[in-house]
């Protein structure tokens, strides 16, 4: 039973490590634990474009941890985001060739509040929650 068990934690704790910097390599890792630290060079730049993909916001896409890329197309240059490099709400926006002003429920099918992070939604499909 306990070697099952030890068996399992190496492969779970494996496995974890693995995930944790898939995007760019342990050295990044360490870079930017330290998030006071960065230089305000290396800022997150919205949109940019990975993997055949257009992101308006940080992802998680091939990572545990949300990141950006510091260049419009990927080009290895990324750090972690920090509460700050989320995407903001645009105001006013466009949706179904309607402007809002603040942030709306209309097509939300649970009611909830959100809006655009981009000036047209209706063109780049991006959004958030409010």
């Amino acid at each position: 039973m306990a070697l099952h068990l030890g068996i399992f934690l190496i492969w779970a704790g494996a496995f974890v490590f693995l995930q944790l910097d898939h995007v760019d390599g342990v050295r990044h890792l360490i870079e930017t634990c330290h998030f006071a630290e960065m230089k305000t060079d290396n800022q997150c730049v919205f949109p940019f474009d990975y993997s055949g993909k257009r992101y308006f916001d940080c992802t998680k896409d091939g990572s545990l941890y949300s990141w950006c890329s510091l260049t419009t197309s990927y080009s290895g240059r990324w750090r972690y985001c920090t509460d700050t490099d989320f995407a903001k709400c645009v105001f006013p926006f466009i949706y179904n060739g309607q402007k809002f002003y603040k942030c709306t429920t209309a097509g939300s099918l649970l009611w909830n509040y959100w809006c655009s992070v981009t000036a047209d939604y209706d063109r780049d499909g991006a959004w958030r929650y409010c």
